[in-house]
């Protein structure tokens, strides 16, 4: 078995490998088209390999290295497919392996996504260092909504760049970040906060869709920017108005009396049913809490998001306590996921489900369960409190 990157002559081979595997229902419908597939080939921003046996592609894996902002050197290890006519040869740990050594210097933190309705990722995961750091209910739409493991390692500077002992959390989050902070041999601990109020939900602010003029605005508040960011995303308003209306980003604007307070991002993706809230822009801690309490309105009626998303700062007990009063749930503690300014912060995704809790069959390695048995109890208290 050779192991070489992916050339344009192997794309249907790929194409047929992702039916094979997920017949028509794989979360990200891009990989069955050729195009696509072709310019993620040529794409600087992918390092993506093939399992060649006797000539046949037989397998392949893909490391992203745009999965965050541009400067958080973050690596996705994914898009892992085997023949399942070849497989149990340990193709997909050499594929894998094969990823992070081709990665050298340009990730700092790489994660993996892997399916609970096998162990086989799990299993492969565990074997490269990846380690769990989060159980996601219903993550991806696929032919139902699949629940995932997520895993992670820090690497190169990734672990000098934190601020061990930083960690600040409300209580719903300490087990699942002591839980990832032991696997990362991190020896530290987080300072819970069991007081942490959330910011005021209620206010009456003036909306109004991002234009190029706001944004102008909007650039000149630093704070939630440059100065203490509480929500992280690689879709931002440094991109400039082009790009955001290219890509679909739904901002809302808040101002009062013609003065421009802050606003929040929302990208919905159509294909996974899902919402993503991207930005969080507001000098005055007053408009935070709204701002938020809009956006999950927005994703709930606007777009009928069966879930929605929020990389939150792990050192702001305030924002976790807002977002739980908003019905999202801790699913992930990661410590140094980002880059912000001269360090790495360490984030906990947090998940609003607007559907009821169905996992279905769950299959676990051992350290993944850990996360199962910490998160899962926190989203069907959540769901059964909302009614759903």
């Amino acid at each position: 078995m050779n192991i070489r990157p992916v050339r344009e002559e192997d794309i249907e081979s790929l194409i047929q490998l992702f039916r094979a595997n997920y017949g028509d229902d794989y979360f990200l419908p891009e990989f069955y088209d050729p195009q696509w597939v072709k310019r993620g080939i040529y794409s600087d921003h992918i390092i993506w390999l093939a399992a060649e046996d006797e000539g046949k592609i037989v397998g392949a894996s893909a490391l992203i290295l745009n999965a965050g902002d541009y400067n958080d050197q973050i690596g996705e290890i994914g898009r892992l497919v085997v023949d399942p006519e070849a497989g149990g040869r340990g193709m997909g740990g050499a594929l894998l392996t094969a990823l992070v050594d081709a990665s050298d210097d340009r990730v700092e933190f790489a994660f993996a996504e892997a399916r609970t309705v096998h162990p086989k990722t799990q299993k492969i995961c565990d074997r490269l260092g990846l380690v769990p750091l989060g159980f996601l209910p219903m993550y991806y739409q696929m032919t139902w909504r699949e629940s995932w493991i997520l895993s992670g390692q820090l690497f190169g500077n990734g672990r000098a760049l934190r601020l061990p002992g930083t960690g600040a959390v409300v209580p719903e989050v300490a087990p699942l970040a002591r839980l990832s902070l032991r696997n990362l041999e991190l020896a530290e601990d987080v300072t819970v906060h069991a007081d942490a109020a959330p910011y005021p939900m209620n206010g009456d602010l003036h909306i109004a869709p991002l234009t190029g003029e706001s944004l102008v605005r909007l650039i000149r508040i630093e704070h939630g920017r440059l100065l203490e960011p509480e929500i992280f995303s690689a879709m931002h308003i440094d991109l400039g108005y082009s790009q955001l209306r290219a890509r679909k980003a739904d901002y809302l604007v808040a101002s009062e009396g013609g003065r421009t307070l802050g606003a929040v991002g929302v990208l919905f993706d159509e294909n996974n049913k899902s919402a993503r809230i991207t930005e969080l822009i507001a000098q005055d801690e007053a408009v935070k809490g709204t701002l938020l309490r809009l956006a999950v309105e927005l994703a709930t009626e606007r777009y009928q998001a069966d879930l929605i998303k929020l990389d939150v700062s792990a050192h702001s007990p305030r924002m976790q306590r807002t977002v739980m009063a908003l019905g999202f749930c801790p699913a992930a503690y990661i410590p140094g996921m980002v880059f912000h300014q001269t360090h790495r912060p360490d984030v906990i995704k947090f998940l609003r489900l607007n559907v009821p809790y169905k996992l279905g069959d769950l299959v676990f390695t051992d350290p993944s369960r850990e996360y199962y048995d910490v998160v899962s109890p926190i989203f069907a208290a959540s769901i059964r409190a909302r009614g759903l």
